[in-house]
């Protein structure tokens, strides 16, 4: 989905495909059953008593014969909440149906557009919206998104209805980076309380003239019962995001395609184009989303602001993502990452916490996250692609904003991941090479079965061997034809000295295919669901490595490139 100017396959690629599942029947029915809350969210001491353990609730137990009161059970720390939780009813009110072309969503009727001040909150956190609007009035409707029965979301929240006036302060674009941002005044804000389960979130902006917009929003609750944790990739969806005219890849307006932005700012909402507002999500994370949580596997929910804080300890964080999961699960595209980010993923590894790259392309560029004018931290962030390029490679060079491969970091991704990039833009099979895997138990593979087109949009292989880990294990690799060469694709799995089990799937199109309606082959839907549910409960229980020790054959595989004949 594209905006109305050109654009490169790259991009083009990059914004994602349709909505990941056909319109089922609507339902404006809060999920409980109950009427759904509207207007300010209650107050944030009052529990919410559908969202409980299978078997105690969120209640305050009466004192005791000796006068003394329990304290309160704190919601979703009992084990079993997420089953709870998608148990309840859910609805596909969620959904923008509006059959309008990318291209022509800026000039519909009631047009809205709008984002959040932050990109993900916790309990007690007021987040603010900014929203334009021509239309009289407009709401917001919260969804939450799971699996629920197939609805994959449920209403949390709806608004009053809310007067706006139309923002007309012009976005500005700074002329040394070609920065775009909007410079909107708040319109309204709220806060998130108990009422509000963890999790990955849509603020569906609706205008009184039939206008929709998506606000993304995480919703972080570190003391919640969780083995795994999710992380949106919102730093690869700002540098993608095309809203003013530019994206870190190219211009869009008037001028050279190259003029494009050096530093981006999230004080702007996601394209309209951009599945919109929803950026990346619905394609590249919301199917791994729904398998979890149809699985029932307890989940906490961050992004990669989070990452960055807990891998630095900015805001005393420490470690916080992390602390007390037994694994970390990056979606389709998480391209982009901070000294911070990466050390918190290397922590963790270090720590004994399974790592899960459900893509490619993954810890691919170095950026910056940086304050914005008013001083709200990780609001901009940085990339200038090359070190001559950034103002700051002559006084810290260690925060140049290169590829993690490239000098003067030296720090190829497959010493983490296992895999490196090396292609976009491309569609090749996914061949299995190692069928006895316990990744792919009952799955019924053959060794050079093949998945057609599971290889797409972008793709990994292995790297450099001196950089790799030395117990790296292939389990699936193929040819694929990139320009005028012939690269190998590479799904690998390693085994830590920590006891972490790291696995990558070298291609972003895997999370993609976990939606049977928009995938269309059910063969490799099944395929792909039954290998992620293997990795997502091996995960969950306890360090993998321990459990199951890989085996080093990337040697094996390791071929040349070749000229495509």
């Amino acid at each position: 989905m594209i905006p109305e100017f050109p654009v490169s396959r790259r991009v083009f690629l990059a914004l994602g495909a349709s909505a990941v599942v056909a319109a089922c029947s609507s339902s404006n029915d809060n999920a409980d059953g109950s009427d759904v809350t509207r207007g300010t969210p209650p107050d944030s001491t009052v529990a919410d008593s559908t969202v409980a353990d299978a078997t105690s609730s969120s209640t305050i137990v009466s004192p005791s014969s000796t006068s003394t009161t329990s304290a309160p059970v704190a919601p979703y720390t009992q084990p079993g909440w997420l089953a709870a939780e998608n148990s309840l009813e859910g609805t596909d009110a969620w959904r923008i149906l509006d059959d309008i072309a990318p291209t022509k969503r800026a000039a519909m009727p009631g047009i809205i557009e709008g984002f959040a001040d932050t990109t993900s909150a916790r309990p007690g956190q007021t987040v603010s919206l900014y929203v334009a609007t021509a239309a009289p009035t407009w709401h917001i409707e919260a969804y939450r998104m799971g699996h629920y029965g197939g609805a994959l979301g449920r209403l949390i929240w709806r608004s009053d209805e809310l007067e706006q006036p139309w923002q007309f302060e012009e976005p500005s674009m700074d002329r040394e980076t070609r920065m775009h941002v909007s410079n909107w005044a708040a319109a309204t804000s709220f806060t998130i309380d108990d009422t509000w389960p963890p999790g990955s979130y849509l603020l569906k902006l609706v205008s009184s003239e039939g206008g929709a917009h998506y606000v993304p929003l995480t919703v972080r609750r570190d003391e919640c019962a969780a083995s795994l944790v999710v992380v949106s990739a919102v730093t690869t969806w700002q540098a993608y995001n095309p809203w003013g005219g530019r994206s870190l890849y190219e211009n869009f307006g008037a001028g050279s395609r190259f003029d494009r932005s050096m530093v981006v700012s999230f004080d702007r909402p996601y394209d309209l184009a951009y599945n919109w507002g929803s950026a990346d999500f619905l394609t590249h994370e919301l199917p791994l989303i729904a398998l979890i949580e149809e699985l029932g596997i307890d989940t906490a929910y961050a992004t990669d602001i989070d990452l960055h804080t807990s891998g630095l300890g900015e805001n005393d964080e420490l470690d916080a993502v992390f602390a007390n999961r037994t694994a970390l699960l990056t979606t389709g595209h998480d391209e982009y990452y901070s000294r911070g980010m990466r050390t918190c993923l290397e922590r963790a590894r270090d720590a004994g916490v399974n790592l899960a790259f459900f893509g490619a392309n993954a810890v691919y560029r170095h950026v910056r996250l940086e304050p914005n004018d008013d001083g709200l931290a990780y609001r901009q962030m940085a990339n200038y692609r090359t070190i001559d390029d950034d103002p700051l490679s002559e006084t810290d060079p260690m925060e140049a904003t290169v590829q993690w491969r490239n000098a003067p970091l030296n720090a190829p991704e497959n010493e983490l991941i296992g895999v490196q990039y090396f292609a976009a833009g491309i569609t090749a099979n996914f061949r299995v090479v190692n069928p006895t895997n316990w990744v792919f138990a009952g799955t019924d593979v053959r060794n050079g079965q093949a998945f057609r087109r599971l290889v797409s949009i972008e793709a990994d292989g292995l790297g450099p061997p001196g950089r790799e880990p030395e117990t790296l294990e292939v389990l699936a690799s193929g040819p694929v034809n990139y320009k005028d060469f012939v690269f190998n694709h590479a799904m690998t799995y390693y085994s830590h000295p920590s006891g972490a089990g790291v696995i990558a799937t070298g291609t972003i199109a895997w999370i993609n295919a976990l939606d049977a309606d928009e995938w269309g082959d059910e063969a490799t839907t099944a395929f792909v669901r039954t290998a992620t549910t293997n990795i997502l409960r091996a995960f969950a229980t306890g360090p993998a490595g321990d459990t199951y020790p890989s085996t080093g054959n990337a040697d094996r595989y390791r071929s040349s490139v070749k000229p495509r004949e």
